[in-house]
């Protein structure tokens, strides 16, 4: 009971009185949060990965991957199928410790680093290591600040010609600073802020698709690394 007490007063007594980025961050790292979610997700994954992942992803390079909020690993499982590498990082402690759990250091000959983060940076890897970069179902719940800081980031450690793949929120500015009052926990990000602050990266937009979630629709953008 006190543990429902706390959230909720987290929820509205701080988080109004935080800005948006330190608000969404707060909410995103609850222990346990997603939870009973990772399990009832992990039912649909199949399909989503044939009816809408895999067709979007199918001619990247997996050599080396960034696996961007992994939660508890069913997009992991499905990656290590075909990936070499797989950096899988976490603001949440929690759900990466499920992952880890699940999966271990090595998986279906996919060898796979974990690092918690700050939930804006990757400073635990090189610049142009990577080349493929992937987020299903966990940036939806992003900030767009959260988001501006990724990009940076994942220009930085793409491969030139690397490719990433994010599924991230449309609702813009319809959003409430406090995503468990959106629906779905959607944020604030919208397909065409995404596109800019792609463009202003250096990262050219190869496609923005619509994905369908309950009452809602997302975005699915895929964006490739420029020459300098």
């Amino acid at each position: 009971m006190v543990g429902i007490i706390w959230a909720k007063a987290l929820d509205e007594v701080v988080v109004p009185l935080l800005p948006s980025k330190y608000a969404n961050l707060l909410q995103c790292a609850e222990n346990g949060l997603w939870s009973q979610y990772f399990i009832d997700a992990e039912a649909a994954m199949q399909t989503q990965w044939d009816g809408t992942v895999w067709p979007l992803i199918k001619n990247f390079n997996f050599d080396a991957m960034l696996e961007l909020a992994p939660g508890a690993g069913r997009n992991t499982e499905r990656l290590c199928a075909i990936s070499k590498k797989i950096y899988a990082v976490d603001y949440n402690f929690y759900a990466l410790e499920q992952c880890r759990k699940k999966l271990g250091s090595s998986y279906r000959g996919c060898d796979i680093e974990y690092h918690v983060n700050n939930g804006t940076n990757l400073n635990m890897i090189q610049e142009g290591a990577i080349s493929a970069i992937y987020c299903w179902d966990a940036a939806v719940h992003f900030d767009k600040s959260i988001l501006k800081s990724y990009l940076q980031e994942f220009a930085r450690v793409l491969r030139v010609g690397g490719q990433g793949f994010i599924h991230h929120s449309n609702l813009g500015d319809k959003a409430n600073k406090n995503i468990k009052k959106n629906p779905g926990l959607r944020s604030n990000m919208s397909k065409e802020s995404f596109a800019e602050m792609c463009e202003a990266n250096g990262l050219r937009i190869i496609a923005q698709v619509d994905i369908p979630w309950g009452n809602i629709v997302d975005c699915g953008t895929i964006f490739e690394k420029l020459p300098n």
